[in-house]
């Protein structure tokens, strides 16, 4: 599943609060489920700014807030805690279920050929989305030496991912780094902690040493070392059972609630089997089940039918099925633990290398777009009814993201603009110079960058 990504967010500095910590170790040293959170700022209203752009369609007339740009002190989204810091894209993740994070770097420039110890310094800021107002603020420091090693960066320390049971979740890294000194090693110490967007800690970890320092952080658990052929294990943070599960398989995002589901094989060269993750068993395989009438119909006597199957909404998702060699596909609704057909949707074209799209869904999980070959269509994914599709004589619709109010924002070919998700009509072609929202919060709110701030409006209905 792909996430939308914002890049910089320019801001404001508000007061700060601090949580210290970073690391490295051997096995983990210890784990606090409980307690509260290291002393932090209280909630302040966020400053306010003149929006300079033309209205955005698809959104409110005014932002609800916004950040006044200051010099030196830009804000940028935060890093996606399910990839290991090495791994972390230019952009990153600001939505966090009702509200956004932005992370401060406030580390002073370091001089080529320092030798001596340095400080990284970053501030994590949790912002309600409704109102702009502070609801906790994060303060990372790491002591690092420039000559052995690069600066962490903001987006390995602070960042967005998921807790326990799917719900969206705030990680921080903290560092406590202990330099030599006589007959003592240097000692390096990880702490792993997770927050509900509330401000509310729901658990922490703590590791003592350095292999144990960037570690992708997926369901809540963080992904220990291993080989990518063999068994991994995803220890819990905050205590409790470890999973055990297949490299593949424990690296991948998950698929549905709680711990969810994953899958192995491609749908196209053999089967595709949906695993629970939770337990590690095999559930069900696309060959288990009867695909759609009109695909079964295509298929040559000892053939398999192809599919592909994509995230819906909860424990359903949307499986795809085409006959083998064929571009003409059926989309369906099934059910991730039983792999049962909950609705038969539209027809669509697939590419013919395979697509490199996938269906963009409403927040409820009651709709879908997709483009899988330059043809859009939407279907009512409950009942499997068609709800428009793209004519013959219009321009391509790239479906980017749907909003609660039932408005898309889609590319138009050269341009980009936002349509009703229920019927197809365009509400307006987006200002120049604006780009698509991608990311919106639970409550409907996107964050919108311009010269002099960042922007908070809230999504209205189609």
């Amino acid at each position: 599943m792909t996430k939308p990504h914002t890049a910089l967010i320019a801001g404001a500095v508000l007061s700060l609060g601090l949580l210290t910590g970073c690391g490295g170790g051997e096995q983990s040293a210890g784990t606090d489920a409980t307690g509260s959170a290291s002393p932090h700022a209280t909630a302040s209203a966020a400053k306010s700014a003149d929006y300079p752009g033309e209205p955005i369609p698809g959104l409110s007339a005014k932002p609800a807030w916004s950040l006044a740009q200051k010099t030196g002190a830009a804000q940028w989204c935060a890093g996606d805690a399910a990839l290991a810091s090495d791994k972390q894209g230019q952009d990153g993740i600001c939505a966090v279920g009702d509200a956004f994070l932005l992370v401060e770097d406030l580390s002073a420039p370091v001089a080529e050929g320092e030798a001596e110890p340095q400080t990284a310094h970053f501030v994590g800021h949790l912002y309600d989305a409704a109102t702009g107002k502070e609801r906790k603020a994060f303060t990372v420091e790491c002591t690092y030496d420039p000559s052995v090693s690069d600066a962490p960066g903001r987006d390995a320390q602070v960042q967005v991912g998921t807790w326990k049971d799917g719900s969206p979740a705030v990680l921080i890294r903290s560092c406590e780094n202990t330099q030599a000194s006589g007959l003592k090693k240097a000692a390096v110490k990880t702490v792993y902690t997770m927050y509900a967007p509330s401000g509310t800690k729901l658990g922490s970890s703590t590791y003592t040493d350095e292999e144990h320092a960037g570690l992708p952080v997926v369901r809540g658990h963080v992904l220990l070392p291993g080989e990518d052929d063999e068994a991994r294990t995803l220890a819990p943070i905050g205590g409790g059972r470890n999973l055990v599960l297949p490299a593949k398989l424990a690296e991948s995002e998950p698929l549905g609630t709680g711990q969810g589901y994953a899958t192995v094989g491609d749908g196209r060269n053999g089967p595709l089997s949906v695993i629970d993750r939770s337990t590690g068993k095999s559930l069900w395989t696309t060959a288990d089940l009867t695909p759609p009438a009109d695909v079964a119909a295509q298929i040559e006597d000892g053939e398999e039918p192809d599919a592909e199957l994509y995230p819906l909404h909860g424990d359903q998702g949307i499986l795809v099925w085409s006959a083998s060699g064929s571009n003409d596909a059926v989309i369906t609704t099934v059910d991730l633990r039983t792999g049962a057909t909950v609705a038969v949707g539209p027809r669509t074209t697939l590419k013919e290398f395979g697509q490199v799209d996938v269906p963009v869904v409403s927040p409820d999980g009651k709709s879908a777009v997709v483009d899988f070959a330059g043809e859009a269509v939407a279907w009512n994914t409950a009942t499997g009814a068609e709800l428009w599709r793209q004519g013959a004589d219009e321009k391509e619709i790239r479906p980017v993201a749907v909003t609660t109010g039932g408005v898309l924002f889609a590319e138009l070919e050269s341009d980009q603009g936002a349509l009703s998700m229920a019927t197809k009509s365009l509400l307006g072609a987006l200002p120049q110079g604006t780009n698509v929202p991608t990311q919106f919060t639970t409550n409907g709110y996107t964050l919108i960058p311009a010269d002099n701030g960042l922007f908070a409006f809230l999504a209205t209905k189609a």
